[in-house]
């Protein structure tokens, strides 16, 4: 049975992995490296742990999922997510955004929105089906070479 909870301070080996992890399965698709994270003092994890609701999904004592959700107002950004390749295709993502959603609607939120990179269809296919929308905005980011990041927000009812 999965489930899912919000990361603590004293997460800071289990966050560290997670996303390292996470890094080195589809690197591509986050804006960060393996090398760079991995060099990363505790502390810094740590005041990522204060600053943030990070949320990981476990399926015992595997993990196998992460996302992040940064408060901001009137709307949190949701950014960071993945799924292991072996929990893909079971609702987690769903769930992993929901803890996102609740965590932002505890704090008197408004929404919550996110960004993809161009090509990354499939989470961008996830994210719809979630309820998102491309709202036109991108921006082109720079690092690991010059990406087209587009923004998306919850459809309005």
């Amino acid at each position: 049975m999965v489930h899912v909870r919000r990361l603590t301070p004293d997460d800071v080996p289990v966050l560290r992995e997670i996303r390292l992890r996470a890094l080195a399965d589809t690197s591509e698709n986050f804006g960060s490296l393996v090398a760079v994270e991995g060099a990363k003092p505790d502390e810094e994890w740590r005041a990522w742990l204060r600053e943030r609701a990070w949320f990981a999904a476990f399926d015992g004592d595997d993990a196998v999922g992460l996302v992040c959700g940064l408060p901001g107002e009137p709307e949190w950004l949701l950014f960071s997510m993945w799924v292991a390749p072996q929990a893909r295709g079971r609702g987690l993502a769903a769930r992993l955004v929901d803890a996102v959603r609740g965590a932002a609607a505890e704090s008197g939120a408004e929404a919550i929105g996110l960004h993809v990179f161009d090509g990354n269809d499939r989470a961008r296919r996830v994210y719809e089906r979630l309820g998102f929308v491309h709202t036109g905005e991108s921006e082109i980011i720079a690092g690991k070479g010059r990406r087209n990041r587009m923004r998306l927000a919850p459809t309005r009812e």
